[in-house]
């Protein structure tokens, strides 16, 4: 058996009519209550809230209405097509710019994030074994620079100074309290490898992994004087009493060291070394061959020459001219302390 259905050839005018008339008297209605009143919304953009009166009918109007242009990459809640409601708040969620870069150069990325890891978990970036600046946690702002680095294994060689052992040797032809240099001591220098991991320009490990001695230090081997001091001075600790002699001098290998008074040696100061003479004592040291004079300090026992009557400082020999010819005969005039 068939169903047969049938419909009226001829539509019902007057119903049709009535619609149409319906919909013209709603809309006609709608628009002439939103030319004469006005709602309330909320605008809600990138947190900062306020309240404006519009005549729009839906939120795209509403826009419009107010100047709001979105951009390219800007949200905004309720949708454009969502009907205007007394009371109703719009959220306007704006993008902004930030710049990423890596090892292979920069792009600019706009995001609605408030930290690093939510910017470069928008970009669906796989972070596993990279090195991200500043950490995942700050905060990102308007025209922030995030970096994203690999990280580079190298292994980098330094070069570091030995210092030399000093060995001391019992002198008895020197008086006690006496040190000479034997022989002059010299740093020796060694290689230390290193493996090191660098992210950009920051270095995130620095272990060593061995190191040879490229140089071997030389010792430095000092003479110490054990010979007792004479209990009594000699004659010439007399005061206008004087003596000739050899003199020789002292300068640098011992600039800085202590003497056998305990004080610091200072080769630029008026000083001399002298085998008994009272320390403090004032000794006038002429040499004979420019005939010129100066008043020393006995701070020091010397010299280890028993051919020689006294040892000056850098500065004592220089200003009598005997430093250029490093030995000379002088008379010494002890002057008192």
């Amino acid at each position: 058996m068939a169903f047969i259905c049938h419909f009226p050839s001829k539509l019902n005018f007057p119903l049709c009519v009535f619609f149409l008339t319906c919909v013209l008297i709603l809309s006609t209605a709608t628009f002439l209550y939103r030319q004469f009143h006005s709602i309330e919304v909320i605008v809600n953009e990138n947190g900062v809230t306020y309240r404006v009166v519009s005549k729009a009918d839906h939120v795209g109007s509403f826009l419009e209405e107010q100047g709001l242009v979105l951009g390219h990459f800007d949200r905004v809640s309720p949708g454009l097509e969502e009907p205007l409601l007394e009371g109703m708040e719009i959220t306007i969620d704006r993008a902004f710019p930030v710049t990423i870069t890596t090892d292979t150069g920069s792009f600019e990325h706009y995001t609605h994030a408030t930290t690093v890891y939510e910017a470069l978990r928008e970009l669906g970036i796989i972070l596993a074994g990279l090195r991200v600046e500043p950490d995942w946690g700050a905060s990102v702002y308007p025209g922030k620079e995030i970096f994203i680095f690999r990280p580079v294994l190298s292994t980098e060689t330094v070069r570091e100074a030995i210092a030399y052992p000093v060995e001391e040797r019992m002198d008895s032809s020197s008086y006690r309290g006496q040190r000479n240099i034997i022989q002059k001591g010299k740093e020796g220098i060694k290689e230390i490898k290193f493996r090191v991991v660098y992210a950009g320009k920051k270095e995130l490990l620095r272990q060593c992994i061995g190191e040879e001695v490229v140089v071997k230090p030389v010792p430095s081997i000092v003479a110490v004087g054990t010979k007792p001091l004479p209990e009594q001075p000699v004659m010439l600790a007399s005061r206008g009493k004087s003596i000739e002699g050899m003199a020789s001098w002292y300068g640098a290998e011992f600039h800085g060291k202590r003497t056998s008074s305990n004080e610091i040696f200072d080769q630029n100061a008026f000083t001399a070394a002298h085998p008994t003479l009272p320390f403090g004592t004032k000794v006038k040291v002429t040499f004979l061959k420019t005939g010129r004079s100066v008043i020393v300090r006995i701070n020091d026992r010397g010299p280890n020459d028993p051919n020689r009557i006294i040892d000056l400082s850098r500065a004592a020999a220089e200003a009598i001219g005997l430093r250029a010819h490093g030995v000379g005969r002088v008379k010494i005039e002890v002057l008192g302390s």
